[in-house]
């Protein structure tokens, strides 16, 4: 199994799975590799060559049997060559990725799947061979990649990192899997109802600390004002100039293609003293918590070079679009050096329309310290700010 990896483990030998990363030992560096390698996308030499006839060969069997019990051994030995160039260009632009690891991970899956489904499920067949072999070379990478997770691990606290993080989901399903053979779906049911439950306190309880740490307070007096979804053309100069009215800062949780938008918004946030933090490149409020690994980076990271491109300002805080945290936020934000914010005090103003209700849910009983969650880009944003700078002055 190969999954994504950020280029501080990426192996020198320039191999995709964790057997030939352990066992491949350096290459000489090919000169027509150069460019490749500048763009972080060589390939191992000798990982190409097995790869480059293993998998048509497992394929051929796949497709060798999938022909003979449809048109018998004549129809499998007329249809096997033209069926498996096409087959293999097929898959090649269908399961295609930005990187060789991207695209060997979804190889690697669907023959893994086809393997386990022709051994167990089938019944029996004459390319059983070729299934067991997929199967040993599985659990080989399996086992190296155990000892790869293992030797970071050492390194780092395993829940700030990715590649610990995909080895311990996947152990988590392996009961559920072994209740599946044994009950059937009850069993899988039963099984994966404790990771369900984990998984969803983890992700939509806005403070909970189950996935990693958490800033749901802040030290000094007063509380923190936290500004979600800008920068906006309408709202966002109004918001600053409330705040220098009343002479507050905020902090101002941006998303990264509304900063490319309004650039000079953006630098107008930072030199009037506040701050500007992370809140992902396209606000995916409704699917961020499920994104994977390699979504979860790129709506970070990119969000991230932006601010910094536009401001100059490096975001040390990262905010979750709704607060919906996934499994792999903590990895990515520790690589960039960001901690993850949540917040103690919000009125659902995204929703709601009532600007004294708000205010009053984000204000009675307020204690320094407390984050409150506000947005702006809604139709009660800018006055929701004002009520809320006006009830705070009101507490000093």
């Amino acid at each position: 199994m190969s999954w994504p990896r950020t280029a501080e483990y990426r192996p020198d030998n320039r191999a995709v799975t964790p057997f030939f990363r352990i066992f491949g030992h350096h290459r000489p560096q090919p000169a027509g590799d150069v460019r490749r390698m500048a763009e972080g996308q060589g390939l191992h030499r000798g990982e190409w060559k097995f790869l480059s006839r293993f998998v048509p060969l497992v394929l051929g069997a796949f497709l060798f049997d999938f022909l003979w019990r449809v048109g018998g051994f004549w129809g499998a030995v007329a249809g096997l060559l033209p069926g498996l160039f096409a087959l293999l260009h097929l898959i090649a632009f269908g399961l295609g990725g930005k990187n060789p690891g991207i695209q060997w991970a979804r190889w690697e899956f669907v023959l893994t799947l086809w393997s386990v489904w022709l051994l167990v499920f089938s019944g029996g067949s004459g390319v059983t061979w070729a299934a067991g072999l997929w199967v040993l070379f599985f659990l080989l990478n399996f086992l190296c990649n155990a000892a790869l997770t293992w030797k970071v691990f050492m390194s780092m606290p395993p829940f700030l990192n990715g590649r610990f993080r995909f080895f311990l989901a996947l152990a988590a399903h392996v009961p559920a899997f072994v209740l599946l053979l044994r009950y059937g779906m009850p069993g899988l049911l039963l099984g994966l109802a404790p990771i369900g439950i984990i998984w969803c306190c983890g992700t939509f309880l806005p403070n909970a600390r189950l996935f990693g740490p958490m800033v749901s307070r802040v030290e000094g007096e007063g509380a923190l004002i936290t500004i979600d979804d800008g920068p906006h053309p309408e709202d966002t100069p109004a918001i600053l100039d409330l705040l220098d009215a009343r002479g507050a800062k905020a902090v101002f949780f941006v998303i990264g293609k509304n900063v490319k938008a309004y650039p000079e918004l953006a630098r107008e946030i930072v030199r009037r003293g506040h701050e500007i933090a992370n809140h992902t490149m396209t606000h995916p409020a409704g699917s961020f918590w499920a994104a994977g690994a390699v979504r979860t980076r790129r709506e970070i990271t990119e969000c991230s070079r932006v601010i910094e491109e536009v401001t100059g300002v490096k975001p040390r805080w990262f905010r979750a679009p709704v607060g919906h945290r996934n499994w792999f936020t903590h990895p990515v934000c520790k690589d960039l050096g960001m901690e993850v914010v949540a917040w103690n005090r919000r009125a659902f103003d995204t929703v709601r329309s009532d600007v004294a209700g708000i205010v009053q849910c984000l204000t009675q009983g307020v204690r320094d310290g407390d984050i409150l969650l506000l947005h702006e880009g809604t139709k009660t944003g800018v006055g929701v700010l004002d009520g809320v700078l006006e009830e705070l002055g009101k507490e000093e």
